[in-house]
């Protein structure tokens, strides 16, 4: 059985994690702890907050005061229908406590992003572009890279981008296939034998719906030939 923890957040927190990864991480905890903390009956919002974090995550929380006013303000400034990841506590730790490189973080960035765009579905499409904002911690997918912090914008070409989806299949457990398609197929549930069979059948299913177009298309201007001509 699982027992790991998961502190649950909206992606926007993600923004400047490159730049300074301790405040965004100590945002995580702060707006995490605070969301479960809403959820209790009994004591004060800082009660609630020390409990949740000691008997939830097992840590103590560095200012409670600051904890618990940060954690507010996030929450409140935070649309309700963000679309919300959850990291691994044992990540944050690692993360928290160990020096990383820019590319451990942009994995990170990386593997977080596909996994709040996954949300609860066993597969999905995305592209680059809707990749790229999510790691930076925009909520929709972007037109132009221009759209991205300077961070972000330096990873986002084939070759950057290639090798943090390497990593993270090699080493995040991701599930990956792009095949023909505009995007690329990725899953954290299925078998890659399973993710290619669904992203083939959808290839096919397209395919055979443009091709039952073209032939309506044909089909109408035949039809407009085969007219008789006017007296």
């Amino acid at each position: 059985m699982n027992n790991e923890k998961y502190l649950n957040f909206p992606i926007q927190l993600l923004t400047g994690f490159i730049t300074d990864t301790r405040k965004t991480l100590d945002n995580i905890v702060s707006y995490s702890v605070y969301e479960k903390a809403l959820k209790l009956e009994h004591g004060t919002e800082l009660q609630k907050m020390k409990y949740i974090a000691k008997e939830s995550y097992q840590m103590k929380l560095g200012s409670d005061k600051h904890s618990l006013d940060n954690g507010k303000l996030l929450y409140n400034s935070v649309p309700n229908n963000s679309p919300k990841v959850g990291m691994n506590l044992s990540i944050w730790w690692d993360f928290y406590k160990n020096e990383k490189t820019e590319f451990d973080k942009v994995c990170l960035l990386g593997f977080l992003a596909i996994k709040s765009i996954l949300g609860n579905k066993s597969y999905c499409k995305v592209t680059n572009l809707y990749l790229w904002a999510r790691m930076d911690g925009k909520t929709n997918t972007i037109e132009e890279v221009s759209e991205l912090s300077n961070e972000i914008r330096k990873y986002a070409n084939r070759y950057q981008t290639e090798n943090i989806k390497n990593e993270l299949i090699l080493n995040w457990h991701l599930i990956y296939y792009s095949r023909y398609t505009r995007g690329f197929y990725v899953s954290l549930k299925m078998s890659l034998e399973d993710l290619i069979f669904e992203a083939e059948k959808k290839r096919k299913s397209i395919k055979d719906k443009q091709q039952k177009q073209l032939q309506n298309e044909a089909l109408k201007k035949v039809l407009e030939r085969l007219k008789p001509e006017p007296p």
